[in-house]
């Protein structure tokens, strides 16, 4: 075999190589772009489901109240923090440079998520039958909430704090990351 039909020949297997790999992660940056929309869209619909339930809009279940806390839970945290790593800028997502630029406020709020998420899982768990007055929300239980509230560290205040606070806690840290690691748009 020739010198130049070998060159040619490594040539076209090297560029067909490369070629593979830019489709591979094309389809693997589609695919986190997907999983991470999924996870989102199935935080977003346990939490519809939990609020239908403080609301009086749906009938207290407690076996559906945890699975959805639950499923706050484990899509919350490390496994939140791992769908951004890495350049978590992606084309069709959502998300912000600044994740790469404040990993630590990212992954605090993932972990707070998680922490509310999971005090609503034990508050069914320990209230099976119904939606219990010491599950609500009491005068004086703003603290945290809305721009002008206190921010409260949930590893240590979420043992006094009714479920119904804890569920408003949770919905203020998911618009506090999207308002701060998501791009705006018009």
């Amino acid at each position: 075999m020739s010198l130049k039909l070998c060159a040619v020949l490594i040539s076209m297997i090297t560029l067909a190589n490369f070629a593979a790999q830019a489709t591979e992660h094309v389809q693997e940056t589609e695919n986190t772009v997907v999983a991470r929309q999924l996870d989102m869209k199935s935080m977003a619909e346990a939490a519809k489901l939990i609020d239908g339930m403080f609301k009086g809009s749906r009938s207290y279940n407690s076996g559906l109240f945890k699975a959805a806390a639950e499923t706050i839970y484990e899509m919350s945290g490390s496994a939140l923090v791992a769908h951004f790593g890495g350049n978590p800028v992606i084309a069709g997502s959502g998300a912000s440079s600044t994740i790469m630029t404040e990993h630590a406020e990212f992954a605090a709020l993932a972990n707070d998520l998680g922490v509310y998420a999971n005090s609503l899982a034990s508050a069914a768990e320990s209230h099976p039958d119904a939606l219990t007055p010491d599950m609500r929300m009491r005068a004086g239980d703003v603290i945290g909430l809305g721009p002008f509230g206190k921010k409260v560290d949930p590893t240590t205040e979420i043992s006094s704090m009714p479920a119904e606070h804890a569920f408003h806690m949770m919905l203020q840290t998911c618009t506090s990351c999207h308002a701060r690691f998501r791009v705006k748009t018009n």
